[in-house]
């Protein structure tokens, strides 16, 4: 019999903590990170309660962590506990990577840098001069939104079934860039004439999650143009109600595995100090890809 010799004395730890966490894929994805890189690093997957947020984050840092990822619920909870906060971090009002190091914690928002890396690998283009349609004006809206600004696009409408909120993420990005964006009600006849023109839809909304496979956040009656591209940030299922409309329409489509990828690699790069080479990332989310998609036939 072998010996498993793989954690040792001077491994380095990093975790991931939510509430709840067992869906989380961060620890194979990490761990395999470390593997493919022969990096001395084990990751692994805590529940915690945010009555207890601070107290594990003090406990992280005696225990020496190098660092971990932040998960639904505490992205914004967890600012209050920390040192320092990237420009990132504070435009998203969130942050889902905290850096252990020299005793401070360092809070990052790898979403936005991990968003953009996905689209533009998997698409094949970037958002400069382009028209982009967002469904929904929550926390993972307004990450998109920052990284497609930045990227250059022409012009945003975010369409969300609350109006109120939609408007509000609108004049923070118009803050950022004048006249970048617009609002109006998710399947009103405003929104209907954006995704007419648009050149890319991006649903940011949890609508067409597992379990709830058969919902679409866009009436029935909406037509996509086969040179647009169709994104969604879920990823259970491989493919949503609203990808399957879009890829039958001729549009090219994109899920939201590679996002997940992306932001995990980047929070890889920033405990490790490395630069995971292309060709890893490209191997690892194509092995991902192919889990889920026999994961769903199962």
């Amino acid at each position: 019999m072998g010996i498993f010799d793989f954690i040792k004395g001077n491994t380095k730890i990093a975790a991931v903590i939510g509430d709840p966490i067992e869906h989380s894929i961060s620890p194979q994805l990490h761990n395999t990170l470390s593997w493919q890189l022969g990096i001395n690093m084990a990751y692994i997957p805590l529940r915690v309660d945010k009555a207890y947020l601070g107290k594990a984050l003090e406990t992280f840092k005696a225990l020496g962590f190098i660092g971990i990822n932040v998960t639904v619920p505490h992205k914004q909870h967890v600012i209050e506990y920390l040192d320092e906060v990237t420009e990132d971090a504070k435009l998203a009002g969130a942050v889902n990577t905290i850096e252990f190091r020299d005793g401070k914690l360092t809070g990052y928002n790898t979403d936005i840098s991990g968003f953009v890396r996905m689209f533009k690998s998997e698409a094949g283009t970037g958002f400069r001069e382009r028209d982009v349609v967002i469904l929904g004006a929550g926390g993972a809206a307004r990450g998109v939104c920052i990284g497609i600004i930045r990227d250059g696009a022409k012009r945003i409408s975010i369409a969300n079934r609350t109006l109120s909120r939609a408007e509000q993420l609108a004049e923070e990005l118009n803050n950022l860039k004048k006249g970048s964006a617009s609002a109006c009600l998710l399947n009103s006849r405003e929104m209907k004439k954006a995704i007419q023109h648009a050149d890319i839809i991006i649903n940011t909304t949890s609508v067409g999650m597992y379990p709830h496979t058969e919902c679409n956040p866009l009436d029935e009656d909406i037509v996509f143009r086969e040179n647009q591209i169709v994104c969604d940030l879920i990823y259970n299922p491989f493919e949503t109600c609203l990808l399957k409309s879009a890829r039958l329409s001729g549009c090219l489509t994109i899920n939201g595995l590679g996002m997940l990828i992306y932001q995990g690699v980047h929070s890889f790069e920033i405990w490790n100090k490395v630069e995971v080479p292309e060709t890893v990332v490209k191997n690892v989310l194509a092995s991902f890809k192919n889990y889920f998609k026999i994961k769903e036939i199962q």
